[in-house]
């Protein structure tokens, strides 16, 4: 695909640079015991949105080039690490690491399953992988959530037009 067949393209990504985003760091990994090497996979982004309260759900849009889409989709479980604003450079500094280095940045902490969670996080939702549906470049893939953990303030990271920014409560 291109521009000169696809003459929308560019209008398109323009206009999504118009629509403010909450801002997640999505994670996935295997417990460090003997039958698991314990690797941890992450991914920045904001393409994702509830799905549904019965059951609880989300999708998240995973490209399948990414380096988490094959181990999320083996493991089946992630965590949603919804990003505080305060969060902005630790999000920037993860998305441009390498991949095999993304948990160098930020103090992450591993639950039962292996999953890595910031624990300073507006929320960590963690999602069994339900089912999954290619369109395009991407899947959506459909988490059923089994636990979250919220945080007390609400002052999520935002992402608009390349930049990211705060917003508090009114």
């Amino acid at each position: 695909m291109n521009d000169t067949t696809h003459p929308v393209l560019d209008d398109f990504r323009q206009s999504m640079r118009r629509v403010a985003s909450g801002v997640a760091l999505v994670t996935t990994g295997e417990p460090a015991d003997g039958h698991h090497g314990g690797a941890r996979f992450g991914i920045a982004m904001t393409a994702f949105m509830s799905l549904s309260f019965d059951p609880p759900s989300l999708v998240i849009a995973v490209n399948r080039t990414a380096s988490i889409h094959q181990p999320l989709l083996r493991i089946g479980a992630f965590c949603m690490n919804v990003l505080a604003a305060s969060q902005g450079q630790l999000c920037q500094d993860f998305a441009r690491q390498p991949a095999d280095r993304r948990f160098d940045v930020g103090e992450w902490l591993t639950d039962e399953q292996g999953l890595p969670y910031l624990p300073d996080a507006q929320a960590n939702i963690v999602c069994k992988v339900e089912t999954h549906h290619s369109f395009g470049s991407h899947d959506m893939i459909v988490g059923v959530v089994k636990k979250v953990t919220n945080h007390p303030e609400i002052t999520p990271l935002v992402y608009v037009d390349g930049r990211y920014g705060g917003m508090t409560g009114a």
